[in-house]
């Protein structure tokens, strides 16, 4: 009865079950070849040779985690959008935004409208029935965009499509929640998003390199490309937009689907300003690769010298 509630202790408790599952894995792993080593070379010499092995393998394996960090282990904290500013764009009373960036931004009424985008092209208005946004139609039909909205226009800025402004969007919404800027995210609809600085990535510096069959389009501006983020070493700092509106309040019929949001146009248009955070992935796996590389520089300088000492008094020996 007595071992029984023991047992249930550990079942219980996986804190317990944890440390019992580590203990009895150095006992095993590792004590067994300090055990093999130390019963043919000696305690001491077995001792060394177990440390100098045991960080060996350490700072392989943690070389290989500074390279490629673990989903699941020791790994700093993962890039993300951090949010700066929450600017309300009131045509009633205009004031300057706190980013200086945001202020190259054209204003959202100066912007093409996708809805006149729509009406003017009916073949693309079929693919989106409930409307769309400037970054929806950036997702697919990004020449007819350019169309209406030229590079030069924007400032710097760049429209991001609907499907890589996902991040950001979330980011958005988690700084509006905790500003408590709207009641809920159903009072509001996502319009366009936007970003600015940054390394350059693919799309923008290579737009015409789409693969190819033998050998990839643009070679020659994909290793101009990886050169020159390589070399920058600093990264310059990464901006981007998410511009949100208020909807008009409908009221959901019992039995039938929710209404699809209206937006309200006599609202004005809130811009969320985020900044990137690259993180620092890689450092925890580094620290453990310095601390492993040190413990096993200082155990082979150990057995080296001793070595040495060991050879210097035989040699003495041998000379009496």
């Amino acid at each position: 009865m007595n071992l029984l509630t023991v047992f249930a202790g550990i079942a219980w408790d996986p804190h317990i079950r944890g440390v019992l599952v580590v203990a009895v894995g150095v006992a095993v792993l590792m004590g067994s070849v300090y055990l093999l080593l130390g019963t043919n070379l000696g305690a001491r010499l077995g001792l060394l040779l177990s440390l100098a092995g045991l960080t060996g393998f350490l700072v392989i394996l943690t070389l290989i985690w500074w390279i490629v960090p673990p989903g699941i282990g020791p790994r700093g904290t993962n890039p993300s959008w951090k949010p700066v500013e929450i600017y309300v764009d009131d045509p009633q009373d205009p004031a300057p935004p706190k980013t200086a960036e945001l202020a190259r931004l054209p204003l959202p009424q100066d912007l093409p409208a996708a809805d006149r985008i729509l009406a003017e092209h009916p073949e693309v208005a079929a693919d989106f029935p409930n409307g769309a946004t400037l970054s929806d139609l950036q997702n697919s039909h990004p020449d007819l965009v350019a169309q209406y909205l030229q590079k030069e226009a924007l400032g710097g800025w760049r429209l991001v499509s609907s499907a890589s402004a996902g991040e950001a969007q979330a980011a958005a919404d988690a700084a509006l929640k905790a500003a408590n800027f709207f009641p809920d995210a159903t009072a509001y609809k996502k319009l366009d998003t936007f970003d600015y600085g940054g390394k350059p990535n693919l799309a923008q510096e290579c737009p015409k390199a789409k693969g190819g069959k033998f050998l990839p389009d643009e070679p020659l501006c994909r290793i101009w490309l990886k050169v020159r983020n390589t070399l920058t070493l600093k990264h310059p700092t990464h901006f981007a937009v998410v511009q949100v509106q208020a909807v008009v309040p409908q009221q959901a019929r019992p039995g039938e689907a929710p209404p699809l949001p209206v937006v309200d146009r006599n609202a004005p248009v809130v811009s969320v300003v985020l900044v990137r955070d690259l993180g620092n992935v890689r450092l925890i796996p580094f620290l453990y690769f310095v601390i492993s590389l040190s413990l096993f520089i200082f155990f082979a300088l150990v057995l080296h010298y001793r070595d040495k000492t060991l050879a210097k008094n035989l040699e003495a020996a041998k000379g009496a």
